[in-house]
């Protein structure tokens, strides 16, 4: 068994709107075969943390309430009965704050050691789609993975099982 699955959010789990946020779960969609793959990888990881920067609660295009709710309902749609994500981190920050919680820097994964503090980050992975992600992931000691378009989180899934 691995240990945590560190997730991006947009471009990993829900295709990424092209120059706008993705506001409210009308807008949300799993990227093919993203919720398939989590149901899966609940199975074979320890646990599943989601960290993601999330700045359109910074510039007021959403509220932190509005996420919440977006996650609330990415999490039943996955499963109806149990949250198969453990936790969903997020940085609401503008990118010129220069925050220590915005990827790439490694403020939301030391905030998820600090919650779990057994998390062995050697048997851990951080699945990314920006070099943001993957920097972060780097920095931090976890293994990475960039996925796209083409070579998706479920595409990653296979090369594992």
């Amino acid at each position: 068994m691995y240990d945590t699955l560190f997730l991006d959010r947009d471009g990993v789990i829900n295709i990424k709107l092209e120059g706008r946020y993705v506001t409210n779960f009308s807008e949300f969609v799993f990227v093919k075969d993203s919720d398939k793959a989590i149901r899966k990888l609940h199975k074979i990881f320890k646990r599943i943390l989601v960290v993601t920067n999330q700045q359109g609660i910074g510039k007021g295009i959403m509220t932190e309430n509005d996420l919440n709710i977006l996650h609330e309902k990415m999490q039943r749609k996955l499963d109806p009965e149990i949250n198969l994500i453990d936790k969903i981190y997020f940085c609401a920050c503008l990118e010129e704050k220069k925050c220590n919680c915005r990827k790439p820097k490694t403020g939301m994964l030391q905030n998820a050691k600090l919650d779990f503090p057994d998390i062995n980050i050697k048997q851990s992975y951080l699945v990314g789609d920006s070099d943001s992600d993957i920097i972060a992931g780097k920095n931090f000691g976890l293994n990475t993975i960039k996925v796209d378009k083409n070579f998706t989180l479920n595409n990653w899934l296979k090369t594992i099982l």
